[in-house]
């Protein structure tokens, strides 16, 4: 078949990730079979669809090859900017949550965590046990 062409890619030189990501780039304009021979090498199969013609074939196989690389790159980036990344995502989400929403997390909270207005803290025994002692010693 002349529109079928399989590249063999160093999984050293490239991720399965950026593979996968490539493939997915391009399964509108090909069929792409993904196989792994070696320990260190992915298959890749591209086949044409019916109505590519062979030079617009050799096109898709240049630019898979070339989106191989964009994609490998793009993950390179992103591990090596994932922390500040996050912190910047992390800032903005904290920075637009209303002041109603305010958890309370900030550092400079004057309360005590001793501080209870609602008696929530007060153990059951101590709250209920001295009226079960008084009505005890009533009947007696």
């Amino acid at each position: 078949m002349g529109n079928e062409k399989v590249l063999q890619v160093n999984q050293r030189i490239y991720p399965l990730e950026s593979v996968l990501a490539t493939a997915f780039v391009f399964i509108d304009e090909c069929y792409v079979f993904l196989d792994k021979p070696e320990k260190n090498s992915i298959s890749v199969r591209l086949r044409g669809k019916p109505d590519t013609t062979p030079e617009a074939f050799e096109r898709v196989v240049g630019e898979f090859e070339n989106e191989l690389l964009n994609q490998t790159l793009r993950l390179k980036v992103s591990k090596r900017t994932e922390k500040i990344r996050d912190a910047i995502v992390h800032r903005a989400l904290y920075s637009s949550m209303p002041q109603s929403m305010d958890l309370g997390l900030d550092d400079d909270d004057d309360g005590d965590y001793l501080d209870d207005p609602l008696g929530i803290a007060v153990p059951w025994e101590e709250k209920y046990s001295k009226e079960d002692d008084k009505e005890g010693k009533e009947t007696e």
